[in-house]
């Protein structure tokens, strides 16, 4: 299902109705996230202008559209409750409808007298509730419980106070799945769907949660939500792109320093500046790979300064992103329009990494070493502007593993203001400074580095990043953050639905050393997390969003773990960890282009997970598009979630997914000769827990139906299967039939969804 982004309405509670509507909290933020693109400062369709008062009462050229005190003669409640289909606002396929409750919070608004505070942009600026200090919140007392887990204490607070009771915690095969996916991204397997079920411990759960921490398999899982970020590719991007053969270098320390559990204080510094720690280690300057992620020219003709001042303003506009959930893009042209970021400051950020240089430097990982491609360029411990080639190691030679890195200039750049934009048109000189919204930076010296703004970024008193850290945290494992606009925090962004939790999480994350597996274990232990996310009838009407938290979300796997969860059924998956990317074969009606420049490499790494597929910039994977994932060419800090047509016929017919349901079909075929025992195991192969009766009768039908059909000749059972001979039809025709059954299996909503 497609992730719609919403913001919470008022009036879920039947006592809402009579509470005055808050502008600058509730309605404020619709407009921003449904009418300024086209009603804003950029651009006024119709004349109409809506985020100004004065201009938004005295309405367009077609007249006034709000009339205080008058939502019956305020044409804009008609145009958002849709009800000339020609007039609605926004128009078809240009966003998603205002939800009823939006539609009856703004017709309150209005009858209320459209209530409209002058001041409200600068309130929201200099007072805007993610510019405050964090402070830890009084844990609410829920009376008549004892201890209370501290998520539920917030969550059910709130449930409490709009007469919503939680919903039940979920059976345990489905905690199990959610958790094994949620942790590692790979479904469990039926021995530990098994011991899981039969293990009466009261425990038992809170030891599951250790040992998924534990695994080897958790960096891998989270390094792809960071890699997302940090728009991770192993190609440079433009139309010349290349290869870049030691990109999975930086990945390989991601995984490493997520199973370390390290700190993500130091997990910031050390990716932002750790070349420029006292004795950097190798490992240290492997992590300043983060913005060596930025796109690359090797273009002759291409204006070399143009593009380094690219990759810089991508290194603040990712900074500004990932660590403080602000777009400070807006400000590169000029001052924000929006939040309280002068282009000064931005600039001021900018400097901080203009003098950085491109340096690649050996960075040899034990027992790996890669043969180098015809193509493939060999760096040297020196700055190159880039992956240029040449340099020690020749074709087809083993060669040692190389990180790409940044380095500190010994001369600093100077750094001025571009004048909208512009690199060529130099404004003031500044230094490198941060916001004045935000704590101020304290460093030594004259001049601070980057390591004081990493270390500023992680300082006690700022306001930003732990909140963004674990919203993100809490939007992987609930579908959505406790704030919305994950990828804005500012005045346009929607307010946390749980503001005290959010606090109480951000001030717990630090006070727990920046533990990431500590935040993980606090919140997959709650009851919040544990319920059953089966839509009751009365949250369909009162909280179909799910703002409140009453229930769990069903989330539609992501590609690579969808891929993953096939692989790992079929019992194919190569789970070795680390190591260089890899391309896997591609159907032969991909496209001309797709089949000519991607060249799978033959042999095991066909079956390594999704994580370490080839991110190609120019020419992606068509299945990883398919299903959502991001080309590398920007960071991604929220994957879309679709659900067409293509995705289902690919994994229906599939090459890749056609071999899983075979491989699947040969298991159930060697398990036994019992058709219930078979049709046990395949549940716990696909969907991880045991069929009720009914899904073993329907089954039982469906193979009786299949038998029909494969008796008709044996040229299809043969295809079913996947071989071409047809020598020994009973065993074929038997694989062939189980094959069906695993592809039915594997094509339910069940299989391609955490539930």
């Amino acid at each position: 299902m497609a992730a719609v982004l919403l913001v919470w309405p008022a009036g879920l509670s039947g006592a809402a109705g009579s509470q005055p509507v808050d502008f600058v909290r509730e309605i404020r933020p619709i407009l921003a996230e449904r009418c300024y693109s086209c009603h804003g400062g950029e651009s006024q369709e119709g004349g109409l202008r809506l985020d100004v008062r004065r201009r938004a009462l005295a309405g367009g050229d077609g007249g006034r559209v709000i009339v205080p005190g008058e939502p019956g003669e305020s044409p804009l409640i008609d145009r958002i409750a849709r009800v000339e289909p020609d007039a609605a606002m926004p128009p078809d396929g240009e966003g998603e409808p205002l939800s009823t409750e939006q539609v009856e919070l703004f017709r309150r608004w209005i009858e209320q007298g459209a209530e409209w505070p002058e001041d409200a942009a600068e309130v929201e600026q200099s007072n805007h509730w993610a510019f405050q200090p964090i402070e830890r919140p009084e844990m609410p007392v829920i009376d008549g419980e004892p201890a209370v887990h501290p998520v539920d204490a917030f969550v059910r607070e709130r449930l409490r106070r709009e007469g919503i009771a939680p919903s039940e915690e979920a059976d345990r095969a489905t905690l199990l799945r959610r958790l094994s996916f949620d942790l590692l991204g790979l479904p469990p397997s039926p021995d530990e769907v098994e011991a899981f079920l039969s293990d009466d411990d009261p425990l038992a759960y809170e030891r599951l949660v250790d040992r998924l921490l534990a695994s080897p398999h958790y960096g891998e899982r989270w390094a792809k939500h960071w890699l997302d970020l940090a728009r991770y590719a192993d190609t440079d991007g433009y139309s010349g792109e290349r290869y870049r053969p030691w990109a999975w270098r930086w990945r390989h320390w991601v995984i490493d320093a997520l199973n370390a559990d390290m700190p993500f204080d130091r997990f910031t510094i050390e990716q932002l500046a750790g070349d420029l720690l006292p004795e950097a280690t190798v490992e240290q300057r492997v992590a300043t790979g983060f913005h060596r992620n930025y796109l690359h020219t090797r273009e002759m003709d291409a204006d070399a300064e143009e593009f380094r001042v690219r990759k810089i303003v991508d290194c603040v506009n990712v900074t500004g992103a990932v660590w403080m959930g602000l777009t400070f893009g807006c400000a590169e042209c000029h001052s924000h329009k929006f939040d309280p970021i002068t282009q000064r400051e931005y600039y001021g950020l900018y400097a901080f990494f203009n003098s950085t240089e491109e340096v690649d430097i050996p960075a040899p990982l034990e027992g790996v070493d890669v043969m180098l491609s015809p193509s493939a360029p060999a760096p040297v411990e020196k700055a190159t502007g880039g992956d240029e080639a040449g340099g020690e190691g020749a074709a087809g030679e083993p060669e040692t593993v190389h990180a790409q890195t940044l380095s500190e200039l010994e001369e600093p750049r100077a750094t001025h203001v571009h004048l909208r934009g512009n690199f060529l048109a130099k404004g003031p000189a500044v230094e490198p400074h941060t916001p004045a919204v935000l704590p101020p930076l304290e460093f030594p010296g004259d001049r601070p580095s980057r390591v004081d703004l990493a270390g500023w970024l992680v300082s006690a008193d700022h306001p930003l990043t732990s909140r963004v850290a674990v919203n993100r945290v809490w939007q992987h494992l609930f579908g959505r953050g406790l704030v919305r606009t994950e990828n804005d925090f500012g005045t346009q962004g929607t307010p946390p639905t749980h503001p005290e939790l959010l606090d109480w999480l951000a001030v717990e994350f630090r006070a727990t050393g920046w533990s990431q597996k500590e935040l993980l274990r606090l919140i997959v232990t709650s009851a919040t997390y544990r319920q059953s996310s089966a839509l009751r009838p009365e949250l369909v009407e009162r909280d179909p969003d799910n703002r409140l938290l009453a229930r769990q979300n069903r989330l539609r796997h992501e590609a690579e773990v969808l891929r993953d969860a096939a692989l790992s059924s079929a019992d194919l998956i190569d789970l070795r960890i680390g190591g260089p990317s890899f391309r896997p074969a591609v159907p032969p009606d991909a496209g001309a282009v797709v089949s000519t420049q991607w060249k799978p490499e033959p042999g095991p790494d066909q079956y390594r997970r999704g994580l370490y597929i080839v991110v190609q910039r120019t020419i992606p994977l068509p299945y990883l598009m398919t299903f959502d994932a991001p080309d590398g060419n920007a960071f991604c800090t929220r994957r879309q979630r679709s659900n067409t047509p293509t995705q289902a016929l690919t994994l229906l017919n599939g090459p890749e997914f056609l071999d899983c349901c075979r491989s699947v079909g040969r298991r159930l075929v060697d398990h036994g000769d019992s058709e219930r025992d078979r049709l046990r195991r395949a549940f716990l192969l696909t969907l991880g827990r045991l069929p009720a009766e009914e899904e073993v009768d329907e089954l039982k039908r469906f193979i009786a139906e299949q038998e029909k059909l494969l008796n008709r000749g044996p040229e299809l059972a043969a295809e079913i299967a996947g071989v071409d001979s047809v020598n020994d039809q009973a065993g074929i025709q038997e694989i062939a039939l189980w094959t069906c059954v695993a592809r039915v299996l594997m094509n339910t909503d069940e299989f391609i969804t955490r539930e």
